[in-house]
């Protein structure tokens, strides 16, 4: 199973935990200036079924 997250400006990622993880901490700081915590990742992601990631 993949984790996936979509910010609400149509940003996605899917992947391992630790990789969502980063990515959305990463896209965070970037795009919109907010520091994400690994909490508040994991209270947003959803399981997914798939291989590979999308950033």
């Amino acid at each position: 199973m993949l984790m996936e997250v979509t910010c609400r400006c149509g940003w996605t990622t899917r992947g391992s935990k630790s990789a969502v993880i980063a990515a959305v901490q990463a896209h965070g700081r970037s795009a919109h200036q907010q520091e994400i915590t690994t909490a508040e990742v994991r209270a947003i992601w959803r399981m997914v079924e798939g291989s590979g990631a999308k950033k």
